[in-house]
């Protein structure tokens, strides 16, 4: 075969391999024209809703906080100390307070805030009923924490 055979035979079975991977028909075979479109019903202002359509089917729920298994997260710290408890953004409430949530639901990242003592940073677990007691520190007694900044420090301990 010539080097224009092989070409043009090369040029024909690519257009052969795109004409049958993009769906292309040839005119008058198996193509059918577009059916005409039935009018709309007239809509009345007494009609009443309309059942929704298979897929418009409200899905089914998952599991909420009342199904299942629940856990109790006892949070226990001094009332006098009036510690607000904080789930993110959310407050839980004042300390001492009990938290129900699903079991395995995940942990939950808590803030304990009181005024004139440090905020406390702690996490929850939901795999069993648990007591998690707090102890808050003021500025004076935080000091003896380990890792907690020492005020001021001289120059004369300085390397």
């Amino acid at each position: 075969m010539t080097r224009l055979g092989s070409t043009a035979t090369l040029a024909i079975a690519l257009s052969c391999s795109l004409c049958l991977s993009t769906g292309c028909r040839a005119p008058g075979r198996g193509a059918s024209p577009p059916a005409p479109q039935a009018p709309a019903a007239p809509t009345s202002a007494v009609t009443g809703p309309e059942a929704p359509l298979p897929d418009e089917a409200p899905e089914p729920r998952a599991p909420g906080p009342t199904d299942g298994p629940q856990v109790t997260l006892k949070l226990v710290a001094d009332a006098n100390r009036k510690a607000h408890v904080f789930w993110g953004r959310k407050d839980l409430g004042v300390a001492p307070l009990e938290i129900r949530r699903p079991r395995g639901s995940g942990p939950l990242d808590l803030l304990f805030v009181a005024p004139g003592f440090l905020p406390l940073h702690t996490r929850a677990f939901t795999d069993h009923d648990e007591t998690l007691s707090v102890r808050l520190y003021d500025e004076a007694a935080a000091g003896s924490l380990l890792g907690h900044p020492i005020g001021n420090i001289d120059s004369t301990h300085a390397r």
